[in-house]
């Protein structure tokens, strides 16, 4: 690895949110006109949020500037309310050349063309502006004569000590707990492993969320290796932390370097006018194996200053980091160790060892706990001992027990060493990111958050930093670059990987999300009704007023409590931005007075819901119904003016308005009916009346039925050009008819920007006319066709280079289809299904499929045979079978030669298929291949876990007492010893019997 030059030192807190003399301007002439009081109030909302910024990098501020902060913010928010809604006034009137907003609000809206009737007068918004600005002048007087004196840090030092102690200091048997064998060999085989690089400079980055053990584990690596390995003449363990001290960095390395105290290294530099510590440093590496590791890294800055101290010499030195950020790991090393969290055994066993010590006396009293409490602490380890020492000293009380662990516990005393951890994380984040990860606050805990539905949620809320005129596409390539930053910071954990890694769900860790929902009440970010009935924040206790502003408000609650529905009616809703409504909760709120709401999320509501007076939601951008008991949208939804998304799916609504199609400068991703309804006798079908052709800003439409429209109305979708994502329902109609082929064919070609193509199509559908494509999207990323089949893979296909997600059916499957598949270069997820019977088997070569992760056959007899190093990224397998007439070699073999594999799924019909001989035998060879792989494999045979090791064992010993003069069984030793090795080796087949079939 190359080492860089020494890098200019820099500040890590961006200059621009340093608080001035005073927070906000001041203007001598307090009463102007309209549009100066819009100019003054944007200018002075820049300010604001520069302030409120500013105050989370301290700690502890006096309690009045922290009031005055949360009044700050409070009037922030009522500024940017009152600023789109006189945009919007503006636009509706006619008046002004651009919107002058604080957003992208209403960029491209038709002036004039239709007076909204629910609008505030001018000269209500002028009133309301002119009192805005009235109470930024008064929070400026407040600073300068009350807040500005007491604006510094109240008794709490500049650098926080980190209240960790050292893993050295750990209790040895809660030390290694999970890390045992497993993962400190595989750390440390990675650190000493480099093949034919043996003599370079190797550095491996250990990468896991707060609290996960990753110096303790760098720690046991760097005992182990320097007890045993004596080959490293120099060796140093130093840590950086979030804000470093470089000087001290470099002492402790020295220090440990050399074999002196710190002091005596001090005294060196002072008293030797030359000494530089850095070229002291390079000196004693430069000549010397060394092996260091540099615990705590935070930012690439950091990296780069330290860095520079390590000479590469040729002499095979090693380099640990640790860090809680992925891509930052990526920078740093060669070679990569996501630290996983604890097993339930594990889990179990370190929480014991902290509460209890070694005998584990007073276990039997918290077995009834146990799993709440490995639920809760979510396997990382930092939790379970903190838990543990906070039960210790509540061990009396077992109703306080069970109180404690369904409580969120952080903000007991004694998590505070905790909460602070988790605190650098966040402080870390910038702005963007901080407001990101607080929204998922407002979701229940350990809930599965679709991606997508976040996704638009983040861009509805404005939190995605967008240029002007920036379209929509952007904004959504933003938000997931935002949520995969969170997931690489180790603050988000993603679920359900589909194609190019992305994840189709996330979540936060339980104690994640704990501690999220502390500064969602801190900050007032959003107001929470929970399943024990409680409301965050109780009491906001703002410097203007003690009652509860709301801004954003998640029902989660599913109890009938009168005293809960007087909180929420005593609560202030008249500026709430986002309502979120949940399955479980026990009522909706209404829609009188939601002025400035932004987002209605009623996803899975299953209670009554009343759209009257939704035309009033001016400001609405996210409108979602799905999976809500729904039968029919009022035509005045045209009058959403800033509505960007509308779903609809699954719910009881049979049309969409036809004045869907008068939103067509807004409207960015409209989702109607479902992806299940082509073969389904149950549910509703919604129809969209053909206006939706003129919605020119579509990204998102699915799942649009074909089958209702003429060829002219499909040709016409061509027209939607800014379409990333689609979903279309086919029919065999329309294969038999060459106007819609053709039309179909035209659109395709004209969505240049296509991202995913899903085409549902009914059964006996062949798609083979999709062959003749000529010029197909180049940014295609996902291709899925279901039920329609193909003669061949199309030859275009393999000129995707950005194809990651591929899904087909094939009625046969040549040497060349493979050979196309196998050479999209960024595949990574192929659902393949081969509608006939093998009469060879199907090999999958060397070459070929070089980024595969999942794979899926669905295929009569999965006769596949998996040469040596074949898809040699793949992790998962899935095989559907049902019963066929296959020779008895025709099973899936050489599984043990896909070398990262880690999961199996079989799957077949139970009830007709459970007595086939073919169906049986390829459960036994997969069972033997899993047995044998050198990797744990998790088995899954129509959703239910196999343990193979066990059922083995087990037919090892009924084989063991065959006796040798029975013919039959000795042949079945034969046949099973044979399937055995099939895991080991590559089988070359013999050719009688593979042609068998």
């Amino acid at each position: 690895m190359k080492i860089g030059s020494w890098p200019e030192p820099a500040s890590k807190m961006d200059a621009a949110v340093v608080v001035p003399s005073l927070p906000f301007k001041r203007h001598a002439v307090l009463l102007l006109s309209g549009s100066d009081d819009v100019a003054f109030l944007k200018s002075e909302l820049r300010s604001m949020l520069a302030v409120i910024h500013h105050s989370e990098f301290i700690d502890h501020l006096h309690d009045l500037p922290r009031s005055w902060v949360n009044a700050t913010r409070k009037l922030a928010y009522q500024v940017e309310d009152w600023l789109d809604l006189h945009a919007l006034a503006v636009h509706a009137s006619g008046g002004g050349s651009k919107p002058s907003s604080s957003s992208r609000l209403l960029r491209l809206l038709p002036r004039g063309a239709h007076m909204l009737t629910t609008l505030p007068s001018h000269k209500s918004i002028a009133k309301e502006l002119q009192a805005l600005k009235q109470r930024v002048v008064k929070l400026n007087k407040q600073w300068e004569l009350r807040v500005r004196p007491l604006w510094c840090p109240l008794d709490s030092p500049t650098v926080p000590i980190d209240p960790r102690p050292i893993a050295s200091d750990a209790r040895p048997n809660e030390q290694l707990v999970g890390l045992d064998d497993g993962p400190i060999n595989e750390v440390a085989n990675m650190v000493m492993d480099a093949g034919d690089k043996q003599a370079e400079l190797k550095i491996v980055s250990i990468v896991g969320m707060a609290g996960s053990g990753k110096t303790t584990l760098a720690s046991e690596v760097y005992r182990r290796l320097t007890e045993i390995n004596c080959c490293f003449k120099c060796r140093a363990f130093v840590s950086v932390g979030l804000n470093p001290d470089f000087g001290k960095t470099l002492i402790d390395m020295v220090a440990g370097l050399t074999n002196r105290d710190k002091e005596d290294v001090v005294n060196i530099i002072r008293n030797e006018f030359d000494a530089n510590i850095i070229t002291m440093t390079r000196e004693i590496l430069n000549k010397e194996r060394y092996l260091i590791v540099v615990d705590d890294l935070w930012d690439m800055q950091a990296w780069e200053m330290i860095k520079y101290c390590f000479p590469e010499n040729s002499l095979g030195s090693r380099i640990i980091t640790t860090t809680r950020n992925l891509a930052l790991a990526k920078e740093c090393g060669d070679s990569i160790y996501n630290i996983p969290l604890l097993s339930e055994t594990h889990s179990r066993e370190l929480f014991l060892h902290r509460a209890f010590g070694s005998g584990h006396d007073s276990s039997q009293d918290l077995e009834d706990f146990f799993a709440q409490i490995t639920s809760r602490c979510g396997g990382l380890p930092l939790a379970l001992v903190t838990l543990a020492s906070i039960m210790l000293r509540v061990r009396s009380s077992m109703g306080e027990w069970e109180s404690l662990i369904g409580s969120r516990w952080l903000l007991q005393p004694d998590a505070n060493d905790m909460m602070w951890i988790f605190n650098l994380s966040y402080k870390d984040l910038p702005p963007h990111l901080r407001k990101c990860i607080l929204y998922l606050s407002m979701f229940p805990e350990n809930y599965k958050v679709d991606t997508a539905r976040l996704v638009r949620l983040w861009i509805a809320e404005q939190f995605i930093a967008e240029g002007e005129g920036r379209p929509s596409t952007d904004l959504e390539e933003t938000a997931t670059s935002y949520l995969n930053e969170l997931i690489g910071r180790n603050m988000v954990q993603p679920l359900h990987l589909i194609h190019d890694g992305a994840p189709s769900y996330c979540k936060l860790h339980p104690m994640m999300y704990d501690f999220i929902v502390c500064k969602s009440m801190e900050e007032n970010f959003a107001t929470l009704v929970d399943d024990q009935n409680r409301v965050f924040p109780i009491n906001n206790n703002t410097f203007s007023s003690n009652n509860i502003t709301v801004h954003r408000l998640s029902l989660q609650s599913s109890k009938q409590d009168q005293n809960l529905a007087l909180k929420i009616g005593a609560t202030n809703l008249s500026h709430v931005r986002s309502i979120i409504v949940f399955s479980q909760a026990s009522r909706a709120p209404r829609m009188s007075d939601l002025s400035f709401v932004r987002v209605l999320d009623l996803e899975g509501y299953d209670g009554p819901i009343r759209l009257d007076g939704l035309n009033k939601l001016l400001l609405l951008r996210y409108l979602g119904l799905r999976g809500t008991g729904i039968s029919e949208l009022p035509a005045s939804v045209w009058e959403l003016r800033c509505l960007e998304t509308l779903d609809v799916r699954s719910t009881n609504v049979k049309e969409l308005p036809r004045s869907i199609g008068r939103l067509r400068e807004t409207l960015t991703t409209l989702l109607f009916s479902s992806e299940g309804m082509l073969n389904s006798r149950t549910g509703t079908k919604t129809s969209i009346a053909e206006d939706v052709q003129h919605c020119r800003e579509l990204v998102n439409l699915a799942t649009i039925d074909l089958r209702e429209h003429h060829a002219s109305f499909v040709k016409s979708l061509g027209s939607l050009d800014s379409l990333r994502m689609i979903t279309i329902i086919w029919s065999l109609q329309h294969c038999t008819d060459e106007s819609y082929r053709e039309a179909l064919l035209s659109c395709i070609q004209k969505w240049t920007n296509l991202r995913s193509l899903t085409i549902h199509c009914g059964l006996s559908c062949s798609m083979e006319f999709l062959g003749s494509l000529s010029h197909p999207p180049e940014l295609l990323e996902k291709f899925m066709v279901t039920d329609g089949g193909f003669l061949s893979v199309p030859k275009w296909i393999q000129n995707l280079s950005f194809l990651s997600f591929l899904q087909i059916s094939l009625c046969r499957l040549a040497t060349d289809d493979l050979k196309i598949l196998g050479d999209i270069p960024k595949l990574q997820l192929l659902i393949l299904s081969l509608d006939f019977v093998p009469r060879e088997a199907i090999e999958i070569e060397t070459l070929g499929f070089s980024e595969l992760l999942r794979f899926s056959v669905n295929c009569p007899v999965p006769w596949l045979i998996f040469r040596t190093g074949a898809m040699p990224k793949l992790t998962h397998l899935q095989l559907e079978f049902c019963s066929g007439s296959a020779s008895q070699d025709s099973v899936p073999y050489g599984i043990g030669n896909l070398q990262r594999l880690t999961e199996v799924t079989l799957l077949y019909n139970q009830k007709w298929c459970a007595n086939s001989s073919s169906v049986r035998r390829t459960l036994d060879a997969v069972k033997r291949q899993v047995a044998k792989h050198r990797n744990p494999i998790n088995l899954t045979i129509n959703d239910t876990k196999v343990d193979v090791q066990e059922e083995v064992v087990e037919e090892t010993k009924s084989t063991a007492r065959i006796q040798i003069g029975d013919v039959q069984q000795v042949g079945e030793v034969i046949a099973r010893t044979r399937i055995e090795t099939w895991g080991e080796i590559e089988i070359e087949p013999e050719g009688d019997n593979i042609n068998d079939a």
